[in-house]
């Protein structure tokens, strides 16, 4: 945003600068998925079986093989087993039916497939997802009616 590369990021608060305008849009949380032909899936795991399962991890801004939920596995003494990394959440259902894996996805992303949910003894806290922008934009009536749109959509 810095560089007026970027109007306006949707994304959790601590990847957008404090000093920003921005606008809660939904809190959502994590669930452990897999599909219904892995071979976990209608096994008793623990959060051990799952960090050395194969997972999948979305990072829509560049492969990546760290992902948001790696220091949540670090403070239960993990590290987990990341084999693959998705361009978007929208992808990951069709990797997880492709291979035996599983992936932490928010319950919100989770549309279609063949995919059951994994029952953990824990699991990372609920999440807030926000709208920021620069304040330059503040003025702005299209900048205005756009994050309205999102507050009706998501609200």
């Amino acid at each position: 945003m810095e560089s007026n590369h970027v109007n306006l990021a949707i994304a959790f608060p601590n990847y957008q600068p404090e000093s920003y305008p921005s606008r809660h849009l939904f809190s959502d949380r994590h669930v452990c998925m897999t599909s219904k032909h892995s071979s976990i899936a209608d096994q008793s795991v623990t959060l051990a079986d799952i960090a050395r399962h194969p997972n999948i991890i979305a990072s829509p801004s560049r492969p990546n093989l760290k992902g948001s939920l790696d220091d949540w596995f670090k403070a239960q003494g993990l590290a987990r087993n990341v084999a693959i990394s998705a361009p978007c959440f929208s992808v990951v259902p069709a990797y997880l039916e492709a291979t035996d894996s599983v992936a932490f996805l928010p319950a919100g992303a989770i549309t279609g497939g063949e995919l059951v949910e994994l029952a953990l003894e824990t699991l990372p806290e609920p999440f807030d997802v926000t709208a920021a922008w620069h304040p330059r934009y503040n003025d702005d009536p299209l900048h205005q009616w756009v994050v309205s749109q999102l507050m009706d959509v998501t609200g």
